[in-house]
């Protein structure tokens, strides 16, 4: 493990899930994330505040779709390292597809039950409009997250 490969497998597994976002809203409609709340709940978590009821409600901040993407695509990199080191150090295995997606599934638990709930969304969603959809919408795209770390891990 280098940290082309950590890097590579962070970077890929990003690309997959914006990827199944936007096929998932040309196909049914449902709204890719919104880049530029993530960075104004990254904004304020820089100032100490983690939990929003909801961040959507808080002002605009300067350059938060900026930031957004750059904290989505840092967390990519770091679920890379994650990734890597549970597969290989921990497990004793190489990264393959199963493993990838089976990692990608596991881990959203980050997002149903932490950072849903500091967005204002609630656990799993509970707050939203359609909690259902969007925990399944945050299944989906951590799964496909799954593979790009997979297949990013191959490519470097």
């Amino acid at each position: 493990m280098n940290v082309l490969e950590i890097v590579a497998s962070g970077v890929v597994a990003t690309l997959f899930l914006d990827l199944w976002q936007q096929l998932l809203k040309l196909v049914t409609g449902l709204p890719a994330s919104n880049w530029s709340l993530v960075g104004r709940w990254f904004v304020h978590a820089f100032r100490g505040t983690f939990f929003h009821s909801p961040i959507a409600a808080k002002p605009a901040e300067p350059n938060e779709l900026a930031i957004g993407w750059i904290g989505h695509y840092a967390v990519g990199i770091v679920y890379g390292l994650v990734y890597l080191v549970v597969i290989r150090n921990v497990l004793g295995l190489e990264p393959s597809i199963v493993n990838g997606l089976v990692f990608g599934a596991i881990s959203v638990v980050v997002p149903w039950f932490a950072f849903m709930p500091m967005m204002g969304a609630g656990v799993l969603g509970k707050k939203t409009p359609k909690p259902l959809v969007a925990s399944l919408q945050s299944l989906g795209s951590h799964t496909a997250f799954g593979l790009g770390l997979a297949v990013g891990s191959f490519v470097a």
